[in-house]
């Protein structure tokens, strides 16, 4: 007997996540493949950060509840403290959820349903929890596919279904109603994933409460924050009670506290910030769309996606070359031939159009 006799089966399977090296990269690569801002944080708001890393007691461990930072999610997002649950990221919200839900019915291990293709971690971190993965095609245009949904819904008895909404990797939004009706069929948790919805549509925030079962993730990293590390659930107070006890101790910590304060304390600097980034996308995506042979889909997030008339990997290791480093999500089915590519600045989406260009020749 050793350790490998002990591991959970479902842990077999995984990958670890390797993102691109940038360690060995040149200094001066175009990085449009992890959806992050490309604008840094104005002076002002460093010379705040820094105010407030003065202030902190690192012999202390942080506020273990969150409060201060829950109160100011609360006020941008118009709910109660009492309702926001924070977190190390929108992943460690995720697998807060699994962990409190993802027990099973009896003795059969838990069903998480998610619309396919849609953000690796929810398979991820269904599998590294022992849950049963129920992926269901999106319809040929990237939309939910609302009567295969609900009855996979009625035969499965999914736990947990979690809606990005604008979905990565595809970057459309998703009907709210089509979403209400899916959680009003569902004697569970319909999880809302809105990391993406600060840059385009319909939020579901003022359902929640009013719809049995709705509980939707925020996140602040893809408005410039991505180095935080916070995520953020809004849920109603009585079932956040019950998902807290889940939660690790300290699991934000107080660097991230009193530096997502700052940042909220000026709601209209970060709403500029949106704002700034959205325009880019704009940009991006009519650049992109007047380069012959290129498939571009409508987004409503921080990115792209595109369609190659030829092989993707070729045309991303072309980009590569020419310093520009996107996502290559070509693989067989829907994400065949695709490449994701987030927002960048005027010049650094200018650069991306001329290699795109070349590469494509």
């Amino acid at each position: 007997m050793s350790w490998k006799d002990h591991l959970r089966e479902s842990v077999w399977g995984l990958s670890v996540y390797r993102p691109f090296d940038y360690a060995s990269a040149p200094a001066d690569l175009v990085r449009l493949d992890a959806n992050e801002s490309p604008y840094p944080f104005e002076r002002e708001d460093l010379e705040a950060f820094q105010d407030e890393i003065a202030k902190l007691t690192f012999q202390r461990y942080p506020e273990v509840s969150g409060r201060p930072l829950r109160e100011a999610l609360a006020r941008r997002w118009n709910v109660e403290p009492d309702e926001v649950l924070v977190g190390n990221g929108s992943d460690e919200i995720i697998a807060i959820l699994m962990t409190a839900f993802g027990g099973g019915r009896d003795g059969a291990p838990a069903a998480v349903l998610y619309p396919t293709p849609t953000f690796g971690e929810f398979e991820a971190i269904a599998l590294a929890h022992g849950a049963r993965p129920l992926p269901v095609p999106l319809d040929g245009s990237f939309q939910l596919d609302e009567l295969r949904l609900a009855e996979t819904i009625r035969r499965e008895r999914p736990v947990l279904a979690f809606f990005a909404s604008p979905n990565n990797p595809t970057g459309n939004r998703f009907d709210v109603g089509t979403m209400e009706r899916l959680a009003r069929q569902m004697d569970a948790v319909l999880v809302a994933d809105e990391a993406y919805a600060d840059f385009g549509g319909a939020t579901m925030v003022p359902l929640v409460g009013k719809v049995p079962g709705l509980v939707v993730m925020r996140s602040l990293s893809k408005i410039g924050l991505a180095g935080m590390r916070l995520g953020a659930l809004v849920a109603p107070s009585e079932l956040l009670a019950e998902v807290d006890k889940v939660r690790l101790p300290y699991n934000v910590s107080a660097v991230t506290m009193a530096l997502a304060c700052a940042a909220l304390a000026h709601p209209e600097r970060l709403d500029a910030r949106i704002r700034r980034v959205a325009d880019r996308r704009r940009d991006l995506e009519t650049g992109l769309r007047q380069i012959p042979g290129l498939t571009v889909f409508p987004s409503d997030a921080n990115f792209v996606l595109v369609r190659t008339p030829g092989d993707a990997k070729r045309v991303f290791d072309r980009l590569l070359e020419r310093g520009v480093l996107v996502r290559n999500l070509s693989r067989p089915g829907p994400l065949e031939r695709c490449l994701r590519i987030t927002a960048g600045t005027p010049e650094e989406n200018e650069t991306c159009l001329r290699a795109l260009r070349a590469a494509l020749q």
